[in-house]
């Protein structure tokens, strides 16, 4: 990749300088720019705009360099490269011969455990549950593009308070459908879904007539936890994420994981007792409860445990995406696996905000466990998997969303995913109108050479930069760069198509420009395909 080979060759001139390559905002800045000229002024106490201009004049006389750059400039301090047009010509072809295969790596013997959603089973997934789906899925995507062997994979929370007080309140709302006068506690479970749960485990005649409640509410439990099981499994289905593993929580405990954890952690001395409880101790005058003072264990302890699990089963890094509700518990969660042993680069927790439903101009309130929110199912069918998919995993993780339903069904350049899809659906109908296929030898024997006009080079100045975007993606987790470049790239085709003809009396221009559509075409299906998004054929 071109940013390895500049940041090669200064570190090769200029050993141990820590400097930084970045894009530009403006193309008339250059395709990168190096800020190495500060870093080693502020060292030797010189001038950052005269040691620029001599490491510009240094690097344009590298003969590697010249094979991808045709000019390296100084500007205020910097040093910006632009990309020589037989560079862009030459990855243009790269492009329509690796197809899918562009900007994929080599395999890396690296193993990676990504876990996320991993709602709780008490009631269907709601609306709440899709940004970490999107998300988690295109991460996937990506880091198997970048030549990681990924699992996704999503933990039942099948044990604890939630779940008892899941089977509770379908087991009361059974007892009143059977005729019981039975009290309905505000902290239950209060939703329809919970109704409709009691009126299926009545028609089956699973409970028998002089079991106690106790049983009831086992019975209860166990049929609405797996009936939850299954819509999740459906849903996400639709959304197009599917899962590798499903781990239920319930086996780390049968299996005595769980209890061999707590015991490694007291041997190892990162534990105290304390009011009944065991707790863990960390960071010198932390701690955290492990087991509660009635013996049950907390999700930290559980947590631990399950972190364990996944380096016994071979994995180099465990990655889980958590609601924001659960910030304080990664310090806990990372203070628990170093207890273990365990480096702190092989576990990260990425952590993403609240996301409000909004449709016109009201927002939606959302409680699951007041019976109030917005089931995916129901968005899925209103606006359906692409704009849902985009919208979610188009902003950084980190901050808060407004998912506009109004925006995400609107037929215009304003919805981002009909200005992307659009740009598709314009691709397909240059080759329907024109004679030749995309596989077509004519245009893989195109003269790219002709691709000079302002235009053509931005797209494939666009396109160049796409192995690179999914390496950095692949390390800084920053998928929304992905919605971004998805949506910069079309727009890049638009301005091309709307000032230049494609099809054109001269046959060797039409077949050079037949070849530059080719190659958006494939980068833009490659993009679109790591965000699960469709690349329609017609609008």
């Amino acid at each position: 990749m071109v940013k390895h080979l500049i940041r090669q060759i200064i570190s090769r001139e200029y050993p141990g300088a820590d400097f930084g390559i970045l894009i530009p905002p403006d193309p008339n800045m250059g395709d990168y720019s190096v800020n190495l000229a500060f870093i080693v002024a502020k060292k030797e106490k010189k001038n950052p705009e005269d040691m620029a201009r001599q490491m510009a004049d240094q690097f344009s006389r590298d003969t590697e360099l010249n094979k991808y750059f045709e000019k390296i400039e100084p500007a205020g301090g910097f040093i910006n490269f632009f990309l020589s047009e037989s560079f862009l010509h030459r990855e243009l072809l790269k492009i329509v011969q690796e197809k899918d295969g562009f900007g994929s790596a080599k395999e890396k013997n690296f193993k990676i455990n990504l876990e996320f959603v991993s709602a709780n089973p008490t009631g269907p997934l709601t609306v709440a549950n899709i940004r970490a789906a999107s998300f988690g899925d295109a991460l996937g995507n990506v880091l198997k593009k970048a030549g990681y062997q990924v699992t996704k994979e999503y933990y039942i929370n099948d044990v604890g308070v939630q779940i008892r007080t899941l089977g509770e309140s379908v087991a009361k709302r059974y007892l009143q459908l059977k005729g019981k006068d039975i009290d309905f506690e505000e902290n239950l479970y209060q939703g329809e879904y919970i109704i409709q749960a009691a009126k299926e485990i009545k028609e089956s005649n699973l409970i028998g007539p002089d079991e106690n409640f106790d049983e009831v509410a086992d019975k209860c439990r166990k049929y609405a936890t797996q009936k939850f099981i299954d819509s999740a499994r459906s849903s996400l289905g639709d959304l197009g994420v599917k899962f590798d593993v499903w781990f239920s929580e319930s086996k780390l405990h049968e299996s005595g994981e769980v209890a061999a954890v707590l015991s490694d952690l007291k041997k190892a001395g990162h534990t105290k007792e304390k009011d009944g409880a065991i707790w863990l101790v960390f960071g010198g005058d932390k701690e955290a409860v492990l087991v509660k003072s009635d013996r049950s264990t907390s999700y930290l302890m559980n947590d631990i445990a399950y972190t364990k699990n996944k380096f016994k089963r071979g994995f180099d890094r465990a990655i889980n995406i958590w609601g924001a509700d659960h910030h304080g518990d990664v310090p806990r969660l990372l203070a628990g696996s170093e207890a273990l042993g365990f480096s702190p680069d092989k576990l990260k927790v990425l952590l993403h905000q609240l996301v409000l439903i909004k449709k016109q101009d009201e927002f939606q309130r959302m409680s699951k466990r007041k019976g109030e929110f917005v089931l995916l199912s129901d968005l899925l069918k209103e606006v359906g998997r692409d704009a849902i998919r985009f919208f979610f995993m188009a902003k950084d993780l980190s901050t808060h969303m407004d998912f506009d339903i109004d925006l995400a069904e609107e037929q215009s350049k304003k919805n981002p995913v009909f200005y992307i899809q659009y740009a598709s659906a314009r691709l397909n109908s240059i080759f329907n109108k024109s004679q030749e296929s995309r596989e077509s030898g004519v245009i893989k024997r195109a003269d790219a050479g002709l691709l000079k006009e302002k235009e053509e080079l931005g797209l494939m100045r666009k396109m160049s930069k796409f192995p690179e975007l999914i390496e950095e993606v692949s390390e800084t987790y920053q998928i929304h760069q992905l919605a971004q470049y998805a949506f910069e790239l079309a727009g890049d085709f638009h301005n091309f198509y709307e000032k230049h003809r494609v099809m054109h009396d001269n046959k060797k221009l039409e077949e050079a420009r037949l070849l530059l559509c080719w190659a958006v075409d494939l980068v833009l299906k490659n993009c679109l395909g790591l965000m699960g998004i469709s690349a329609v054929e017609k609008m």
